[in-house]
């Protein structure tokens, strides 16, 4: 009896050790996860300011001339 129960006792443990293993993995996964999005909830992201749109008379264009100093 001492010997059918240690052959049932070989065989579990890997099953054992494998699910163990696996839990422990899925935990530490989930604790950094939940770990980083606190840490970006309690700083968050600055609104963005609306971009303020210059008036139509106020655009630049550069454009080459003959009033430009060369080197001659």
């Amino acid at each position: 009896m001492a010997e059918g129960s240690t052959a049932v006792i070989s065989l579990l443990m890997p099953f054992i050790l494998c699910f163990t293993v696996i839990a422990a993995v899925s935990f530490g996964i989930l604790a950094a996860y939940i770990a980083v999005l606190g840490i970006l909830s309690t700083f968050p992201r600055p609104a963005q300011p609306e971009p303020e749109l210059a008036p139509d008379h106020a655009h630049l264009a550069l454009v080459p001339n003959q009033n430009h100093a060369s080197g001659d």
